[in-house]
């Protein structure tokens, strides 16, 4: 697209953003409100890539039959650190292998959604075959992942990780399934409100059948903290571009002051859930306002906090139930409702409900 002859007034058509009406010109920045009420101050450079934006997946989800369109293989070098997942508790992945025959007796078959509503298709027969142990027979304690090995004659353990039924209800579209090599298990990659987030899937063998690429399913989502605590205080001061002053204050309201070129940023109240550079996808940073505190007693030995925050604003905010042990908490007091707080999490989830229409939400 050849920006340099807009003026105010102009109608634009953008492969990528959209149709609308140009609302501001700067030299670098033009400002469009556009058909469907949004509104943005958009780079000159960027709309004139007159590209579509559509996501990778879309195009291959439109060309390919389920399971392809929905299902990927993991790549071969691909490493998960499910014993980092223990980090919170007195005990470690290895310590709970020593008991792990007297766990497999005591333990009882998770239960799921695709258990007591089967799936309108099948899996293909030549998928590994694998069930999931949860113990102590509870809602909170460990998942044993199992894969069933016909030509050996034998079942296999493949992973034993923390699990917690009760979470967030949240809306998700489902974008990917990554299955990993043991076959029963796997990451989901979905938008929630707008935003991406990428989590192990605690139930997959259960509700693989169900997933579909392009769907909208609600899922339990819980972030287990590997360490968290109350929030520093931080800020900075920012130059802002004198286009995007310029764009801010045309839009004032009565009464509001003008936007300065030089602005203070503070954290209070952000809500930011970032991947870790070198950890595994379904790990995240976080800094969230708290919004409810509910004490939890003996999940695996360890006393704690499901504590409800905001960890993403999109289209609408997007509250995480986050799971704190005491030994992972760090700070002096317990968490408080309107506290900000910070740290890092694993993020698992499982599917509570594939047909949108018929949810009631938690």
């Amino acid at each position: 697209m050849d920006t340099r002859n807009l003026v105010v007034g102009s109608r634009i058509a953008h492969g990528g953003y959209g149709a609308g009406v140009v609302t501001f010109v700067g030299e670098t920045y033009l400002g469009i409100t556009f058909d469907d009420g949004r509104e943005g101050l958009i780079q000159r450079a960027a709309l004139e890539k007159d590209e579509p934006i559509v996501p990778p997946r879309a195009i291959v989800h439109a060309f390919l039959p389920w399971p392809d369109s929905t299902f990927v293989a993991e790549a071969q070098d691909a490493q998960h650190y499910l014993g980092s997942h223990w980090a919170p508790f007195e005990a470690d992945a290895e310590a709970w292998m020593l008991r792990l025959p007297q766990i497999v007796q005591e333990a009882t078959l998770q239960a799921g959604y695709g258990e007591f509503y089967p799936a309108p298709r099948s899996v293909p027969d030549d998928w590994p075959k694998g069930f999931l142990l949860t113990w102590p027979p509870a809602a909170e304690g460990m998942t044993l992942a199992l894969r069933v090995e016909p030509e050996k004659k034998a079942t296999m353990v493949v992973s034993l990780f923390p699990s917690f039924s009760r979470g967030s209800q949240c809306t998700l579209t489902l974008h990917e399934v990554c299955v990993w090599e043991s076959g029963v298990e796997a990451q989901i990659t979905a938008s929630w409100n707008g935003g991406e987030v990428t989590f192990f899937d605690s139930r997959y063998p259960i509700n693989r059948a169900w997933y579909e690429a392009g769907k909208q399913y609600e899922f339990i989502l819980t972030g287990i903290a590997y360490g968290a605590r109350p929030a520093e205080k931080r800020e900075w001061k920012v130059q802002q571009h004198p286009e995007v002053v310029a764009w801010t204050n045309r839009r004032l309201q009565e009464g509001e002051a003008p936007h300065e070129r030089e602005c203070i940023v503070r954290m209070d109240g952000a809500a930011m859930l970032l991947s870790i550079d070198e950890w595994d996808v379904d790990d995240y940073s976080f800094h969230a306002p708290v919004k409810s505190v509910e004490e939890f007693k003996d999940w695996l030995g360890q006393d704690g906090w499901r504590v409800r925050a905001t960890v993403m604003r999109c289209d609408e905010d997007c509250d995480l139930d986050i799971l704190i042990t005491r030994r992972a908490w760090s700070g002096e007091a317990p968490p408080q409702v309107g506290q900000d707080i910070e740290g890092r999490l694993w993020l698992q989830g499982y599917l509570w409900m594939a047909e949108r229409t018929q949810v009631k939400k938690r």
